[in-house]
């Protein structure tokens, strides 16, 4: 209801003449000289709230006071008003506002409060009638959302008291706590426009300064549409306070147009005002057009900003993207151009604490970089923002949300392992953390080829003297490398798994403070993968990589390596992995033996390993062998037991015999052996026949000497 300056005037009048207001057992009777103004009256008791002189708030809708005393919602009576003046057709309207006053009861219990809130505070019109109550009648810090669904709903219920108690706690709260990504912009001008359309001016200028105080202004008519209604109104008492609230809100960044400060200087004029405050909204024009003609820019950057706030709130990030852009072009100072790029970042990583489908960053990258204007600052941004967005995920343990950020920056072709976040930690996190915590993302989301992509792109690079590290980054990308490498290994991704192995910590330059040697189970571990499954390229390459690196190589694989080599007759590199097994120890010496022409070979060794070590002995006896005297020599070949314990399974041994004479056949030209005897130790003794010997070093000494000799 909105009365204007003559009704006002009226209402002191009708209240001057009251004759008589008294107190009868709790209710008010009221005796009036006029009836002209009982549909005002009525009004006030569907409200819930008595008249009163207007003096008491020269700015609050006209005839307010205190709720009832004694509130018939709760007393279960019903209330009475007798009126002196009302004929008893007024009885019917009492009975609806009793009705209008339980719906409004319902609508206030529907509210749900946590526990140690006050609900007769929050929950009733009367309110909370202790002196001192032990529960809350503030929003606890972090409670904004339940201190935005509480002035919803006063807000629908558009009650004069609750209204004012919205004011109450929206002041309080604010007072201790900034916004947050709760706060409702709509529910602030909602409840200053409800404010208006009750007169209540006191709370409205209370809103205002509070949102000066904070930062967070209304929307740009409201604020015209105060000056309006104090116009309407024609309260000029008010005048002091609006001119106060107005010059808070612009100090506080409250942006506006030529037009409307003519049109609140024109409100003014209709006031008849004096025109010292005339002068002080002029003088806030004059200052906002020198502001403009010294840096355009000022203008443009509030602009931009409030229509950053906008697409937020309407989640348009594609068009948070273009305005991006278009900002960034027409930017002349770098420290806007710093305050820009980091607002938007931290509305993007914003999105990690909300559970909705989309990722807003994947949207604005879109829209930036297909930007006919967009350049390489523009792409370094992306990539900046992108780091920043993908740890807020990560923190959150939003993995899709952070493959998908990680997805656009690699169909944008944005380089970002050689960036740093722009907000964060992420600012100062080195370049092996980001590295990591993205290969992470990719794990976590089965992108096995995603997460080496990226360790490839950065080289795998941990700790160096551009891009140093903790200790703690260098322990996280162990642990990658090897959840990395298992799970190739599941998948037989061989190559793969030893490509991981190849670059943990401590085989790049920067690392030489990591022991290799810790590696040893994990590498022996994809040896016995790559020999359960016979491949053989990627066995030999990791043995190679381990004997380089001085990392212990198991003998039994490295024994099954170079039988597997001599099966697939690449008999050279069977030679060389068994020259390097007997210097490991891998076999029992020789040197002393072959001087007394008997070699002595293992019985559980492969046929492979037997004809190695008979090629062995053959090229070191072959002056003797060639000798004219050599028809008087015996060159013998003992098949050795187990030296710890005897052999338990006689056809253990029955098949190393076999694999002797199994050798023995390989061999080119083809070696006779002859058995001799059973020695001592229950182990048989053969001989080698000359005459294939002869042979043997006729047609092979020439490569063999260097092989076994020389190499």
């Amino acid at each position: 209801m909105v009365l204007t300056g003559s009704s006002l005037q009226m209402e002191w009048l009708l209240w001057n003449q009251a004759k008589k207001v008294k107190l009868k057992k709790g209710t008010y009777t009221v005796s009036l000289s006029d009836c002209k103004y009982r549909d005002l009256v009525n009004c006030e008791l569907l409200s819930e709230l008595p008249l009163h002189a207007p003096n008491v708030n020269k700015f609050s809708e006209s005839m307010l006071q205190k709720p009832w005393k004694n509130d018939f919602r709760f007393s279960g009576k019903s209330l009475s008003l007798p009126l002196q003046t009302y004929r008893d057709s007024e009885t019917g309207k009492t009975d609806k506002n009793i009705k209008a006053s339980h719906s409004v009861q319902q609508i206030l219990e529907m509210i749900n409060l946590p526990r140690r809130y006050c609900r007769f505070y929050f929950m009733t019109l009367r309110g909370c009638e202790r002196s001192k109550c032990w529960f809350w009648h503030v929003p606890k810090r972090g409670h904004e959302k339940i201190c935005m669904a509480i002035l919803k709903t006063y807000i629908s219920i558009n009650e004069s008291g609750l209204l004012k108690r919205a004011v109450q706690i929206f002041a309080r709260y604010y007072r201790e706590v900034t916004p947050g990504e709760n706060f409702d912009f709509q529910v602030l001008n909602d409840l200053l426009i409800c404010l208006l359309k009750k007169c209540l001016l006191q709370e409205v200028f209370q809103m205002l300064n509070v949102t000066a105080q904070i930062n967070t202004l209304p929307a740009l008519e409201v604020l015209l549409r105060v000056f309006e209604c104090v116009a309407s109104l024609n309260v000029r008492d008010a005048v002091p306070t609006l001119i106060s609230s107005f010059c808070k809100l612009v100090d506080a960044g409250m942006f506006l147009e030529y037009e409307h400060f003519n049109y609140i200087i024109k409100l003014l004029h209709q006031l008849q005002v004096s025109s010292q405050e005339i002068d002080t909204v002029l003088n806030i024009k004059c200052r906002f057009q020198e502001m403009h003609f010294k840096s355009n820019w000022l203008f443009d950057f509030n602009l931009v900003m409030a229509e950053i706030q906008h697409c937020k709130e309407k989640n348009d990030w594609a068009k948070l993207g273009a305005l991006y852009v278009n900002a960034r072009t027409a930017c002349e100072h770098s420290d806007d151009l710093q305050k820009l790029s980091l607002c938007i970042t931290e509305i993007l990583t914003k999105d990690s604490e909300k559970d909705r489908p989309g990722v807003p960053f994947c949207d604005f990258a879109d829209a930036v970089i297909k930007n006919s204007q967009c350049n390489e600052a523009d792409r370094i941004f992306i990539g900046r923002a992108g780091i920043s967005v993908m740890n807020s995920y990560r923190r959150v343990l939003q993995w899709i949300k952070g493959r998908k950020v990680l997805d656009k920056l690699q169909e944008l072709q944005i380089h970002f392992t050689v960036l740093k976040g722009l907000t964060g930690s992420e600012r100062l996190a080195s370049r092996c953390q980001i590295v990591n915590t993205a290969a992470e993302i990719f794990l976590e989301t089965e992108s096995l080829d995603g997460a080496t992509r990226v360790l490839r792109e950065s080289e795998w690079i941990t700790n160096a003297a551009l891009w140093p590290c903790s200790e703690s980054d260098i322990i996280s990308r162990h642990n990658l490398l090897f959840s990395l490498m298992h799970k190739y290994l599941r998948q037989s991704c061989y190559r793969q798994a030893f490509e991981v192995l190849q670059n943990l910590p401590g085989f790049q330059n920067g690392c030489d403070t990591v022991d290799v040697s810790q590696y040893s189970h994990v590498f022996n571990k994809l040896l016995n993968a790559c020999f359960e499954s016979k491949n053989l390229g990627v066995l030999s390459s990791a043995v190679d990589f381990m004997l380089s690196k001085n990392i212990a190589v198991d003998f039994f694989l490295l024994r099954g390596l170079i039988t597997g080599l001599g099966r697939s007759c690449l008999w050279s590199k069977a030679r060389t992995y068994y020259k390097t097994a007997l210097s490991l120890g891998c076999y029992p010496p020789l040197e002393g033996n072959l001087r007394h022409k008997i070699l002595p070979i293992p019985f559980y060794v492969s046929e492979v390993e037997m004809l190695l070590a008979i090629e062995l002995f053959l090229v070191s006896n072959a002056s003797d062998i060639q000798s004219p005297g050599a028809t008087t020599q015996s060159f013998q070949i003992v098949l050795k037991r187990c030296e710890d314990q005897a052999v338990k399974n006689s056809s253990d041994y029955q098949a190393g015999r076999e694999r002797l004479i199994l050798a023995a056949r390989l061999s080119d030209p083809k070696l006779f052996l002859r058995h001799m005897t059973v020695n001592v130790n229950m182990e048989e003794v053969y001989s080698l026949e000359l005459t294939s010997a002869l042979k043997w070093l006729k047609e092979n000494m020439k490569w063999a000497g260097k092989v076994w000799l020389f190499q």
